[in-house]
């Protein structure tokens, strides 16, 4: 990250962390980052550009973000984050079968929800520079390692054929997150794909309430 410290300017006070305002003026940066780099694609795309789907100037981004690079580290931040406090919750189910249908809707609805967020993800990793790259190494471990249990747990309880955990989980996280290139809001149901998805993988119709398992903003920060 940085370490260069932008000089303070004049007029309102900088906020800081936790202050609410000042996460959620970050979520929207956030936001309009996704916008932009989406529509223009990364290298195209400027602050300057952000800035103008915020209607402020761009030096107002500085009181959120170090750089353009840093930024496209908080987008790919808040695809993985989002979701990791829930499955820390789906791997306490005890039953394979609903732990592993379980997994499969998260993905499903993490992906559906922001569809243009995982587009810009996928589509921009290689782009990340490398201070920040060892950070989201760790988190993609942590996350698939839920994907790789899930599966394991199912396999030697029977619930599917035995296979390679690894390479299990890397099919239902590919199966589950490619749906950003065709999933449109409106028009797709994210849990008829779910539902769908289960069906593929397990054989039958498994039903699932992620309502009950409530993903903590504050720990994905």
């Amino acid at each position: 990250m940085s370490t260069g410290t932008p000089p303070r300017r004049r007029g309102r006070p900088r906020l800081t962390e936790p202050a609410p305002e000042y996460l959620e003026r970050r979520e929207a940066i956030i936001a309009a980052a996704v916008h932009a780099f989406h529509i223009r694609g990364y290298d195209a795309a400027s602050l300057d550009d952000v800035a103008a789907e915020l209607d402020i100037r761009k030096a107002s981004l500085y009181h959120y973000i170090d750089s353009k690079a840093h930024l496209l580290y908080l987008i790919f931040d808040r695809a993985i984050s989002r979701g990791l406090r829930r499955l820390e919750q789906i791997s306490t189910l005890p039953d394979p079968r609903e732990r592993l249908a379980a997994v499969i809707t998260h993905q499903v609805e993490l992906v559906a929800e922001e569809p243009s967020l995982f587009g810009v993800f996928f589509g921009n990793r290689p782009r990340l520079s490398s201070e920040y790259e060892a950070d989201m190494l760790a988190k993609e471990r942590r996350y698939a390692r839920h994907f790789i249990e899930a599966v394991d747990f199912a396999a030697k309880e029977g619930v599917i054929a035995r296979v390679d955990p690894k390479y299990g989980a890397q099919a239902i996280l590919g199966l589950t997150s490619w749906i950003y290139k065709w999933f449109s809001p409106g028009i797709d149901d994210w849990r008829e794909v779910a539902r769908n998805f289960v069906r593929l993988v397990l054989g039958s119709d498994i039903p699932v309430d992620l309502s009950k398992l409530t993903i903590d903003a504050a720990s994905t920060k």
